[in-house]
């Protein structure tokens, strides 16, 4: 029995020259899904609000160690210790900056951008911190509040701090409007 090495199954033309630019353009087509998808992909972990960008000493995400990298979820309790820092960057670029001895919660992050909309709600009991907005600002429908231990704030703005200033609980408008109410 003769082998049959005839290569009638393959387009008129073509050899191993075809298999080669045929690789060739499946690679090419996975190296750009790869770029495309990748790039949004690495850096918010799906079903992640945000992530943290920088850390400096001892920080937490709920009860793990925080590093550049680690995912924040809804309802994660942000923590930091003595001297530390801790910056979250969210899925729309804004970004949440912890002091020293901090502790934030993020109640409530929706952000979309098809319906120009925001709803951030973070609890902040203890220590420093500021709020800079990324595309949040653009939104037509945004609803940012903080819930403080002396008051809730309804920032009409994205630029701020707030912490404990001199025994009381202080907020420091950058840009914006604050809306400050007892609790």
């Amino acid at each position: 029995m003769e082998n049959d090495t005839s290569k009638s199954h393959l387009p008129s033309g073509s050899g191993t020259g075809w298999i080669a630019r045929s690789n060739l353009q499946w690679h090419q087509l996975v190296l750009a899904m790869l770029l495309f998808f990748g790039s949004t992909i690495g850096t918010i972990a799906a079903g992640s609000v945000g992530v943290v960008t920088k850390v400096q000493n001892q920080a937490q995400i709920g009860s793990q160690a925080a590093v550049a990298g680690t995912p924040v979820h809804m309802n994660d309790e942000l923590r930091t210790g003595a001297g530390a820092r801790l910056q979250v960057t969210f899925s729309d670029q804004s970004e949440l900056t912890l002091g020293e001895n901090a502790r934030v919660v993020v109640d409530r992050y929706v952000f979309d951008p098809d319906k120009s909309s925001a709803n951030v709600v973070l609890s902040a009991t203890r220590g420093a911190f500021r709020f800079a907005g990324g595309r949040i600002e653009g939104m037509r429908k945004k609803n940012i509040v903080v819930n403080t231990p002396s008051a809730a704030l309804a920032v009409r703005g994205t630029h701020f701090w707030a912490g404990p200033i001199e025994g009381k609980y202080g907020v420091l408008l950058l840009k914006g409007k604050v809306k400050v109410s007892k609790r």
